[in-house]
């Protein structure tokens, strides 16, 4: 351990720094005013440089050197023990001139070292120090009498040290605020100059935190300086990293606004909006549904008429220097409505306004060209149904009414427009014009045969009523368009009038020309006469006429046997009697009506009349054999005689002779069980066939 001398050992402190000032005594003291010890009062009883520990100034001293000014603990020379040594021992680095971090050294006036808390100017510096045997203290020392300093060695002076470089924070582009961060510093709570540069170079005026670039740094390096500055240290640059500056961005804060009315042939326009920064200059471009119209680039646009239903918006496309160009599009406009139709001259009608004559719509002069047009006729202020055509015919419910015409405009892109045209007069009644006159048709002119009117020709066609005349007077009643000459026309010409009718119209009447006279007409049976009923004995037959024209005849019968009139047979019903038995009845029928020629007609004859016969049976079976006794009867005749054919087994016959209606048989070699008979009495001229079925079981 080396023996240091410290100032309080050699000389009084009042007579080698007689020109300063006490700012505090003691470690606690101090350090409650704010001045510290750096940690010493803790330290103290620790060498370094190999110097006495505790309350001493070059141990102090050498505390400070290694703690804050960072070097090591080893004594740079051995020449640096007593502290009136040290400038000597340093002599290449102790000069004049006070520097924070530095050692204050009284070598020949006080035997003292100090370390330089703070450099105030070039007279006036702030110390710490530790007193041999005394306290530590901080005081201040003026450049005055003989307490200033023989000198000031600088083993490692306290210098700035940019521990991070400086930064640009925000997007390095024209128009785009930047903020410089001045890095990070050692020590703290230095004084920063900035100087912002393009391409190295300082620009004018561009100084501070903030720098925002223009249009003159567009595409350079920028970059920024900091110059940290403190009292007693040295000044240090540093510099950011430069980064190029880009074009700037515009941005619309409000966006293009289009004003006008959605409409075709409306024109529309446009503002700019509000776009930062300002003073940029502006085009458009207009779009429909999104898509650009060609050559719609003015600050204005006249949508046609393709463009109705669609919406249209338009695109501002802001330029300045040292920006990017920018669109913005506005919002849509509501859908385009159609345009406007003008009728410039209202449609007009012409011809008569009378029923059966065609009216023609001329649909006026409108303020578009190339249009479509529709027509609705009204009568009187209603709506005809159907009556959509260029013309129209008015109707007999229009009679004394006036006629307009609704003309509708159309085209695509425009609104559909109706005019009306002025009225015409009230609709006049219609005039028939005769093509053809009338004409009575049928096959004969006789009584009871129909004749027809022809209606004729008429233009328009209506409806017709008709008048019958014999010898030009009106016959009663005759009205229809056929007519059947009855008795009461007999020998007389027939004519015909016939009326057009049709609503709306003036009637007209025209004359078919007379028939020759009528003749007598003749009965026809549409179906003959015919005997109805069955001709059997004891059954009354009758005639039926059939129709006939004149429905109304008389008629007349007389009956026939044979052919042969029977006397006082003249009735429409007969009775059959034995004395028809055998025969053919026929009936003759006479038909006689007024005006007619008298007709008669006969029936077609009747079969055979006959008695009507039935047939009974009884049986008496046996083993293998069956007895059998058949009775014939004839309705209203004594019981008859003939044969009765028996038929069994299938193919087996037996003939019975019938005498006086009765007959008997008996069949042997009948297989046992159940046998099914049939017994058939044929028929004669007055006898009808009979049949007679019996199950007879044998045993």
């Amino acid at each position: 351990m080396v023996v240091l001398f410290c100032a309080a050992l050699l000389v009084p402190i009042s007579a080698a720094q007689a020109s300063y000032s006490l700012i505090c005594t003691g470690y606690t003291s101090c350090a409650d005013k704010g001045y510290s010890h750096s940690g010493y009062a803790t330290h103290k009883s620790t060498s370094y440089w190999r110097m006495y520990t505790g309350t001493n100034c070059t141990n102090y001293v050498a505390y400070r050197l290694v703690t804050t000014n960072g070097m090591p603990n080893e004594r740079p020379r051995s020449g640096v023990g007593n502290a009136e040594d040290w400038g000597f021992a340093m002599a290449s680095i102790t000069d004049s001139t006070p520097v924070v971090g530095s050692v204050a050294w009284w070598g020949r006036t006080g035997h003292h070292v100090a370390y330089v808390e703070k450099v105030v100017s070039s007279s006036e510096i702030w110390v710490s120090e530790s007193n041999w045997s005394g306290a530590f203290d901080w005081r201040k020392i003026t450049k005055s009498g003989s307490g200033w300093p023989d000198g000031f060695i600088h083993f490692k002076d306290l210098k700035l040290v940019n521990n991070v470089r400086p930064t640009i924070s925000g997007v390095v582009k024209v128009g785009g605020a930047l903020t410089a961060w001045g890095g990070d510093w050692t020590p703290k709570g230095n004084t920063y100059v900035y100087r912002w540069r393009a391409d190295g170079v300082n620009i004018p005026g561009a100084e501070g935190k903030t720098f925002t670039p223009t249009a003159a740094q567009l595409g350079k390096q920028l970059s920024v300086s900091v110059t940290a500055s403190r009292p007693s240290y040295p000044t240090l640059r540093a510099y950011s990293v430069s980064k190029k500056v880009a074009p700037g961005t515009l941005k619309a804060t409000v966006a293009p606004e289009i004003t006008g009315t959605a409409r075709v042939d409306s024109t529309l326009s446009a503002s700019v909006g509000t776009w930062s920064p300002t003073g940029a200059t502006y085009a458009f471009q207009w779009n429909v549904d999104g898509n650009p119209v060609t050559g719609a680039t003015g600050a204005t646009y006249t949508p046609g008429p393709a463009e109705v239903g669609r919406r249209v918006t338009v695109t501002v496309t802001a330029s300045k220097l040292g920006y990017d160009s920018v669109a913005s599009t506005s919002t849509p406009t509501a859908e385009l409505a159609p345009g406007p139709l003008t009728a410039t001259i209202k449609p007009s009608i012409t011809g008569t306004p009378k029923v059966g004559l065609p009216l023609s719509a001329h649909h006026g002069t409108w303020s578009k060209p190339d249009l479509t047009f529709s027509y609705q006729w009204f009568v009187d202020g209603s709506e005809v149904s159907g009556a959509d055509s260029a013309t129209f015919v008015p109707r007999a419910a229009d009679v004394g009414l006036p006629v307009t015409v609704h003309v509708t405009a159309s085209r695509a892109g425009y609104a559909t427009t109706t005019a009306i045209s002025p009225q015409t007069t009230p609709v006049e009644r219609g005039t028939f014009r005769l093509v053809e006159k009338p004409a009575i048709t049928g096959n004969h002119t006789r009584v009871g045969s129909r004749l027809t009117a022809t209606t004729g020709q008429w233009s328009p066609g209506g409806t017709y009523t008709y008048t019958w005349y014999a010898d030009g007077k009106p016959i009663t009643g005759a009205t229809s368009q056929s007519f059947i000459p009855t008795s009461r026309q007999l020998g007389a010409k027939i004519r015909v009038r016939v009326f057009a009718h049709r609503a709306g119209y003036a009637t007209a009447s025209a004359l078919a020309d007379n028939t020759e006279r009528i003749e007598r007409g003749r009965i026809q049976n549409v179906t003959a006469p015919r005997i109805t009923g069955t001709a059997r004995l004891g059954s009354s037959v009758a005639v039926s006429p059939g129709e006939h024209t004149p429905s109304g005849a008389t008629l007349r019968y007389q009956w026939l046997r044979d052919g042969k009139v029977l006397t006082g047979a003249t009735g429409r019903t007969r009775k059959i009697t034995v004395g028809d038995l055998g025969h053919k009845l026929s009936a003759r029928v006479r038909f006689a009506a007024p005006g007619y020629t008298a007709h008669t007609v006969t029936t077609a004859p009747t079969g055979w009349v006959k008695a009507r016969t039935t047939i009974g049976v009884s049986a008496t079976p046996g083993t293998r054999r069956v007895s059998f006794t058949i009775k014939v009867t004839a309705a209203g005749l004594p019981a008859p005689d003939g044969t009765v054919q028996v038929r069994f087994d299938g193919d087996h016959y037996r003939t019975v002779t019938i005498v006086d209606g009765r007959g008997k048989v008996t069949l042997t070699n009948q297989a046992s069980g159940p046998h099914a008979y049939v017994f058939t009495l044929r028929g004669t001229l007055k006898l009808t066939s009979a049949t007679y079925r019996k199950t007879v079981t044998i045993s």
